[in-house]
């Protein structure tokens, strides 16, 4: 009886160190909550199917002031679109 006991035991332990369940272990969820309060409500989080309501917007949304999904970066005009055309009718009709 006791070496199931304790072969039960090493498998949670293992699960626990080294089985990431959303990307990270349950020791570094662990290592990271300040409470276990805070360990069950992350988890819960992660596990419900809907976001919690006091989800907030990404940290870098927050800096550039707006909680919408981000413009990309690049921005091309007409004029360079036809410059872009240019080189590669240029380049398609090398040998």
């Amino acid at each position: 009886m006791a070496v199931k006991l304790l072969l039960a035991a090493a498998a949670v332990a293992a699960v626990w160190s080294f089985v990431p369940i959303g990307g990270r272990t349950m020791a570094a969820r662990w290592h990271h909550a300040r409470t276990p309060a805070e360990l069950a409500e992350g988890l819960w989080a992660e596990l419900s199917p809907s976001p919690p309501r006091h989800a907030h917007p990404a940290p870098r949304a927050l800096a550039r002031g707006r909680s919408g999904p981000a413009r990309p970066t690049e921005s091309h005009t007409e004029a360079d679109r036809q410059a872009l055309d240019r080189i590669v009718a240029r380049h398609l009709e090398e040998p």
